[in-house]
C-alpha cells in the first residue's frame, strides 16, 4: 500500500486538481454557502483544491470534512476538476492516518459514510422528525437499501 504522500501525489493528480485556474465557478455553486453560516473560501472547494496543491497539510484541515460531495462544482468546472473525486481521496488518507473521529460509522454494518460536519447539518434540520427517521440515516446508503428492500418484499 502507498504511503500518505503518495496517495496524495496521486489524489491531486487524478481528480486534476493541479489544472484548477482558480476562476471560482466551484465556490460560486457550492451548496456549503448556505449550509453553514461559518462558510469560508478555505471551505470552498476552490480554497480546498488551492491548499491541496499548494501544501500536503490538507490532510489535517478539518475543511475536507464540510463537502457534501454534491458535484456541483465537478459538474462546472472550465478544467474538468473532480473536486468530489479530491475530497472522497483526501478523506480516505485522513480517515487511515489521523481523523478517524471526523466521520460516522453505520450503525449497522461499521463503514465510515458521512463527515460529522455533513450529519450535524442534517440532523439540525430534522430534529422535529420522530426517532426512527433519525435512525435510518445513522445507516450508510447500502444498509438504508437494504432494509428497504426487507420491509418492501
Amino acid at each position: 500500500m502507498a504511503n500518505g504522500k503518495d496517495r496524495l501525489a496521486e489524489a491531486k493528480s487524478s481528480s486534476g486538481a493541479y489544472r484548477c485556474v482558480e476562476c471560482g465557478r466551484c465556490a460560486a455553486v457550492c451548496p456549503m454557502a448556505e449550509m453553514y453560516t461559518n462558510f469560508s473560501i478555505a471551505m470552498s472547494p476552490r480554497g480546498v483544491i488551492k491548499k491541496a496543491v499548494t501544501g500536503d497539510d490538507i490532510i489535517l484541515d478539518e475543511n475536507i470534512w464540510y463537502c457534501t460531495e454534491c458535484n456541483a462544482g465537478t459538474d462546472i468546472c472550465p478544467q474538468g476538476v473532480s473536486c468530489r473525486d479530491l475530497i472522497r481521496a483526501l478523506r480516505d488518507i485522513a480517515a487511515q492516518e489521523t481523523a478517524a473521529e471526523a466521520l460516522r460509522y453505520c450503525t449497522r454494518c461499521g463503514k465510515q459514510f458521512l463527515p460529522v460536519p455533513v450529519k450535524n447539518f442534517v440532523f439540525d434540520r430534522l430534529k422535529e422528525e420522530p426517532p426512527n427517521v433519525l435512525s435510518i440515516l445513522e445507516l450508510c446508503p447500502s444498509c438504508r437499501r437494504e432494509l428497504y428492500m426487507l420491509r418492501n418484499t
